[in-house]
């Protein structure tokens, strides 16, 4: 009886300890306690329970329905919410691949319209080029006119 004292004592540390965690290796430590229970020879009967057969060492439900249920609940929500990243990024995506695609028509439009302006501004160098030689030839033939009357 003593050395189950200790054991109980000890259970309630470990009890406080880990009592806020309640994670998927917790249940699996329960069940791995709840099968060594199992393993025991038949000589020494396992310890009288409390009437609930569904607890482990510790008072704690190896695995409740309630949390089963609630677990279910927090990953259908878990995975809703990440249904919905995933449809907000890919509603990003589509946005950022139109947004390229009119910066892209833009830079094209914008580059088409500076060649045309060269074009033009060639256009319009080559005239006055043409211009300034008409213009040179011109005065050439009324200077030389004049040379040629007043000699």
């Amino acid at each position: 009886m003593c050395g189950m004292g200790e054991f109980r004592q000890h259970t309630k540390r470990v009890r406080r300890r880990r009592r806020h965690k309640t994670t998927v290796t917790n249940i699996n430590v329960f069940a791995l306690g709840a099968s060594a229970d199992h393993a025991q020879p038949e000589a020494s009967p396992p310890p009288a329970r409390s009437g609930a057969d569904d607890e482990d060492l510790f008072g704690e439900r190896m695995v409740s329905t309630e949390w089963l249920e609630r677990r279910a609940k927090r990953l259908e929500k878990q995975e809703q919410e990440l249904k919905q990243r995933a449809l907000e990024i890919e509603r990003r995506e589509i946005e950022l691949d139109d947004r390229q695609a009119r910066f892209e028509a833009d830079m094209y439009l914008r580059e088409d319209e500076v060649e045309a302006r060269e074009e033009h501004l060639r256009d319009l160098e080559a005239r006055l080029g043409q211009k300034e030689s008409d213009l040179g030839s011109f005065v050439a033939r009324v200077q030389g006119g004049l040379l040629a009357d007043a000699g």
